[in-house]
């Protein structure tokens, strides 16, 4: 429990961080940069989070699920986020990218021949992960805090 001189002390110290908002070029960077990223979606009345190892091209942010996965039937043709983020605890500094857009499997021949042919790390999901479905952007935020 706080005493007085402890609720003092925190209330007088002010915070020394300060955050700034990404560019849309800074977030495709740190988008780029990084291959786990977390997908959300609404099913049901709630609101799931997944991680997923991703890739970016042409500006969509795509990933590989199973075609009867949890993720393979779940965001299809619907509103879903995609996030990064990084922090050092240490040095109390950190950033995160959001991305929201239309999920959709990607069924087109010519897309799904360059997504297969891109390097990205295997998805941490055992089983057939054939389907590829990607998050074209509607808004693309970002925002870095730390000491300045």
């Amino acid at each position: 429990m706080a005493t007085e001189d402890t609720q003092a002390f925190v209330w007088e110290t002010a915070a020394t961080h300060q955050s700034e908002d990404l560019t849309e070029a800074q977030c495709w960077t740190l988008l780029a940069g990084t291959g786990t990223g977390r997908v959300a979606y609404q099913d049901n009345g709630r609101v799931l989070v997944f991680p997923v190892n991703y890739v970016v091209h042409d500006q969509g942010v795509y990933f590989r699920t199973a075609r009867d996965g949890v993720l393979g039937g779940g965001p299809e043709h619907q509103n879903a986020s995609f996030q990064i983020d990084h922090h050092d605890s240490g040095r109390m500094e950190g950033w995160s990218v959001l991305l929201s857009g239309r999920a959709e499997p990607v069924t087109d021949a010519d897309l799904l021949t360059e997504l297969w042919g891109r390097r990205m790390d295997e998805p941490w999901g055992g089983g057939q992960r054939d389907v590829f479905i990607g998050i074209e952007p509607g808004l693309l935020t970002g925002r870095r805090v730390g000491r300045r």
